[in-house]
């Protein structure tokens, strides 16, 4: 009888220690749907969330209304996304929809076509990369 006993209680004191070792393959401390033993990035930023009793709050989804944490969206390995694969994530991104021709010649920190000469005219497309700033340009950025 005590054996049977003392079994039982060593069995249920390991369940319990088994059960809370396993409690931490779990956890997603960057609310981004990743686990951490999954997550490659494990510091994604949270959405940023809609104050409460703002006046404009109709125009902001159920998720950044919610009090519940929850990340920026992120791929399958926990990153942030860029869907143009400009290495720029998305939610950094003010030209997430870059085109192979534009990022193949280079984006700014912001995600968009670089314009070195600041004529308007993406380099990528500019046929006058030297023109001076102030001067009025076609689409080529060759002075008008």
């Amino acid at each position: 009888m005590i054996n049977r006993l003392g079994r039982y209680a060593f069995i249920t004191v390991m369940s319990l220690l088994l059960s809370v070792a396993s409690a931490d393959e779990f956890v997603d401390s960057d609310h981004d749907g990743v686990l951490d033993k999954n997550d490659k990035c494990l510091n994604t930023p949270p959405l940023k969330k809609m104050k409460k009793g703002f006046k404009y709050s109709s125009l902001f989804s159920e998720v950044e209304k919610s009090e519940v944490p929850v990340s920026i969206p992120v791929d399958n390995t926990g990153c942030a996304m860029d869907r143009d694969i400009d290495g720029v994530p998305d939610y950094l991104d003010y030209c997430p929809d870059n085109t192979a021709i534009e990022i193949s010649k280079g984006v700014n920190k912001n995600g968009c076509s670089r314009h070195s000469d600041d004529d308007g005219t993406p380099d990528y497309r500019d046929k006058c990369p030297n023109t001076k700033k102030g001067i009025k340009t076609d689409r080529y950025g060759c002075p008008i």
